[in-house]
């Protein structure tokens, strides 16, 4: 089993007994093997019917213990029902100042959740698009396993 699988299993495990109530959206991408290139976009969506309901929108990131920065800078384009879009730039802070991981790790991997919005509301009934890519310097990016996003209601 490697420990992709490994981690997989064991988060369907703990989200399937978990108490709290499901997220809106929740999905992840595995990053290439050989590199995620800046070119490559990750694209996450999901269909809101909800207009009045605050969410909470995460991403998580799934990094190896090997991976050589302290941080992740990534551009988040959002892509609306209505055709608008809007481009956000985030830095990831993985680790601290000493070079610890702020995640938790299971065997080879660390998992990072962000917080990205908080409380935010989505005026328009319809399909959003989120579209996620790197802008590192060092291009591909290697030692990066998956990212994802999270809705959830708080």
């Amino acid at each position: 089993m490697t420990a992709r699988t490994a981690w997989a299993t064991l988060a369907l495990t703990a989200w399937m007994s978990s108490c709290g109530t499901p997220p809106v959206v929740a999905e992840s991408q595995e990053v290439p093997l050989d590199g995620w290139k800046s070119e490559d976009v990750l694209r996450f969506q999901w269909d809101m019917d909800d207009t009045l309901s605050r969410h909470d929108l995460m991403l998580d990131v799934r990094h190896g213990q090997d991976y050589p920065y302290s941080n992740l800078h990534l551009f988040l384009t959002y892509r609306f029902p209505n055709g608008k879009s809007r481009t956000d730039t985030i830095d990831c802070t993985l680790a601290d100042e000493l070079g610890r991981w702020r995640g938790s790790g299971f065997g080879d991997l660390v998992d990072q959740r962000f917080l990205i919005e908080q409380g935010i509301q989505f005026p328009l009934k319809g399909r959003y698009l989120l579209e996620v890519t790197h802008g590192m310097r060092t291009d591909p990016m290697t030692d990066l396993s998956d990212v994802g996003i999270r809705l959830e209601r708080p």
